[in-house]
């Protein structure tokens, strides 16, 4: 089952001393973390303040932007609960530019959440950049936050991946695909049945006006065959 979690800021400075340029290149790409990101991530959370401890057993809902030397320039999670998400526990690395962080996390998130059937977001981050792209929750539309999300009534920012209407329209298409292609496979099935009958029926017609033939052939070169069976 997976973690619900609303999420802190994730901008928390840290006493160690940092590497002066952690950027690998001036366009981060996010990607899926893995087991072996764990580390890194734990050395994220720690820096932003969250139960690390409960989130690393959630690893690989997170997604990442990863730097050099296995550094982790940022990193948010993603839970899904059938067509809802959760957006939550943001860590950006300090003295990073954080919104270019945040737009390579969104375009990731983004892909993931509309590959796997979500149709709306949620979270509780309150960093400038979601505040831009997440709306707030009205009353009607928090009637919809999934229980595992927790707490309906804080203050819920909220994003349409897809319209409902459209969604609505993609899944009466998609059954009508489905369906046209069950019909389909039930015609060819029968169709098969049907050939392999009739294919028995022509063999096993054939090998009866053999045995027709041959007992005719015999009787008519050998008659004597006939005579001495019948006459036993």
């Amino acid at each position: 089952m997976s973690l619900a979690l609303p999420s802190r800021p994730g901008n928390v400075a840290s006493g160690s001393v940092e590497p002066e340029d952690p950027l690998e290149a001036s366009r981060p790409v996010a990607r899926k973390a893995t087991v072996d990101d764990l580390p890194a991530l734990q050395a994220l959370w720690q820096r932003a303040s969250l139960p690390w401890l409960e989130l690393e057993k959630f690893v690989t809902e997170f997604q990442v932007v990863p730097g050099i030397d296995g550094l982790l320039l940022g990193a948010i999670g993603l839970q899904l609960d059938g067509s809802e998400g959760l957006v939550h526990s943001e860590a950006i690395f300090p003295g990073v530019e954080g919104d270019e962080i945040r737009a390579a996390l969104w375009k990731r998130m983004q892909i993931v959440a509309r590959n796997l059937g979500a149709i709306r977001l949620w979270t509780l981050e309150d960093a400038s950049f979601w505040a831009a792209v997440f709306v707030e929750a009205d009353p009607a539309a928090r009637d919809g936050l999934k229980a595992s999300f927790r707490d309906p009534d804080a203050a819920w920012l909220v994003h349409q991946l897809v319209d409902p209407a459209r969604a609505q329209k993609l899944l009466d298409e998609q059954v009508a695909v489905w369906e046209a292609t069950r019909q389909a496979d039930s015609e060819n099935l029968l169709d098969s049945i049907h050939r392999i009958r009739t294919g028995a029926f022509v063999i096993a017609g054939t090998v009866i006006a053999i045995m027709i033939l041959m007992v005719v052939y015999v009787g008519l070169r050998r008659p004597d065959i006939f005579h001495r069976f019948l006459g036993r």
